[in-house]
């Protein structure tokens, strides 16, 4: 396991540290750090493999000519497919006429089938970070044509046409199983379209790691969170220990019709180690369903008495929202909580909740009051309604969405969706590394929310609490479908017990 921290770096960041160093190397140098690192990644991961390179008329393709040289001196069989080039860049120009003769084929690629493609390698040098438009003809073609042959696609840098800050990917975008990227890690690698993009992503840092870490601030910095940055997960438990040892939580949730939402965050919490929890449901006593027959270690009561007698109960903790409802009744429930939890017991804000706060200007100015610590988990149309925009706007951008919402709402924000997006409300931000389409499915957003509420009820911070239960969230989902159970027909049902199994297992 790699237990270094995974920086990733915004375009802005990296364009810097590449000036620097071109400032302070000798010509053509950083171009060839980065072929070199690309050839040794291939020796290594497909020895004696044909290799068919794709290479763009500026530095990315230079990458790929240099990149041709080196692995026909070290005796693969190359191609070189370039696309039409006025003036090239001076790297990449040099790179050109370093080629060795034979190695540029005439035509197109895409006008042929490859003989044996499991045993060639396509490699994609097209375009790379600065793309911002439709990856032009014959590219698109070429990218369809290496998606058809069935050979391992490895990107250089970024698959071409996606967006390495925003993860948005442009039509006709290649579609690479391996990206080795450059300098540092990008955000845009692992969130949205960067998940179906990009495949395995390695790093080779071109001898320039002092340069990340000297650039790798706010608002261009950030954390790819895995399991080596998620130590408290694992921690063993004293055995000298007790049920208050590990908080009292109290939910606030399910409206008539609704039930299940609380009762999935309930038995989240259970399974995610919280010593005792209590199930304030959104309807008036004597409740519907007073016991929760397959886990009556559940304390269900109404909303109402729950906020009444929390001090006594001695809350430590709440997570409120999952299926709340928007009606007076929830909207005051929520006021109430907003307005009388003390700073030292913690909040997860979830669903209904945030539906509120992004329609009910005062209870948002009340949470940002709180002194206490929060965490909100909105999907992006919950996230794009509390900012006031499309979802689209907040899509295109998920890193800023999230920054802006922590700001506005100096809480801890989890930006859900492929890649989630973890933000704290002074803007340090962060991608979490697993998870899958398995958890398109309904309910999920419950479970994550009673499992946060769990770790805050044992006493993690906000933030440590949000990268850690969102990472297990999709870890415990990973391994679920790694053990053939989805992503087709996943249940929120089966995730918080297998995040328990994997906890107690160690991560293993």
């Amino acid at each position: 396991m790699d237990l270094h921290p995974r920086r990733l770096l915004r375009t802005p960041a990296i364009r810097l540290i590449e000036r620097e160093a071109q400032a302070a190397l000798p010509p053509h140098a950083l171009m060839r750090r980065a072929a070199g690192a690309a050839a040794a990644f291939i020796a290594e991961r497909w020895p004696g493999h044909r290799v068919e390179l794709l290479c763009g008329p500026g530095n990315n393709g230079g990458d790929g000519f240099m990149l041709a040289a080196l692995l026909h001196q070290a005796g693969h069989r190359v191609r070189v497919w370039a696309l039409p080039a006025g003036k090239r860049p001076p790297d990449a120009e040099q790179a050109w006429r370093e080629l060795p003769a034979g190695l540029v084929q005439a035509g197109e690629p895409d006008t042929l089938d490859l003989p044996d493609p499991s045993r060639t390698l396509v490699v994609d040098a097209l375009f790379g970070i600065g793309l911002s438009r439709p990856l032009p003809e014959p590219a698109q073609r070429w990218a369809a044509w290496a998606a058809r042959q069935g050979s391992s696609v490895l990107a250089l840098d970024t698959p071409s046409g996606l967006d390495t800050d925003t993860g948005s990917a442009q039509p006709g975008a290649v579609v690479a199983h391996h990206t080795l990227t450059f300098i540092a890690d990008k955000p845009g690698l692992h969130t949205r379209a960067g998940r179906d993009h990009a495949g395995t992503v390695s790093v080779a840092d071109l001898e320039l790691e002092s340069d990340v870490g000297r650039h790798a601030g706010l608002p261009h910095g950030g954390l790819l969170v895995r399991q080596a940055d998620c130590p408290a997960l694992f921690r063993p438990r004293r055995q000298d220990s007790h049920k208050g040892s590990f908080g009292t939580l109290a939910i606030l949730a399910g409206a008539p019709g609704m039930t299940g939402a609380a009762l999935l965050a309930a038995r989240a919490a259970l399974y995610g180690g919280a010593g005792k929890i209590l199930v304030g449901l959104a309807e008036a006593a004597p409740l519907a369903l007073p016991c929760d027959p397959q886990h009556p270690e559940l304390m269900l009561r109404d909303a109402e008495g729950l906020l009444d007698h929390a001090a006594q109960l001695g809350v430590s903790g709440w997570v409120a929202g999952c299926g709340l409802g928007i009606d007076t009744g929830a909207q005051r429930w929520l006021g109430r909580l907003l307005a009388e939890a003390p700073a030292s017991a913690p909040l997860v804000l979830d669903a209904d909740a945030l539906v509120l706060l992004g329609t009910l200007p005062d209870l948002a100015r009340t949470l940002a009051a709180r002194s206490g610590p929060a965490i909100l988990t909105p999907h992006p149309r919950e996230a794009a309604r509390m900012l006031g925009l499309s979802t689209d706007d907040v899509q295109a951008d998920r890193i800023e969405a999230a920054r802006e919402l922590a700001a506005r709402y100096r809480a801890w924000v989890v930006l859900k969706g492929a890649g989630s997006i973890v933000c704290g409300p002074h803007g340090a931000w962060s991608i979490n590394d697993s998870g899958n389409a398995g958890l398109a499915t309904a309910g999920t957003g419950d479970v994550l929310a009673g499992m946060l509420g769990a770790l805050l009820a044992q006493g993690l911070d906000a933030g440590e609490a949000a990268r850690a239960g969102v990472w297990l969230h999709g870890a415990a989902a990973d391994d679920l479908v790694a053990r053939g159970t989805g992503p087709i027909g996943l249940t929120a049902s089966e995730i918080a017990p297998a995040a328990r199994d994997l906890r107690n297992r160690g991560g293993h």
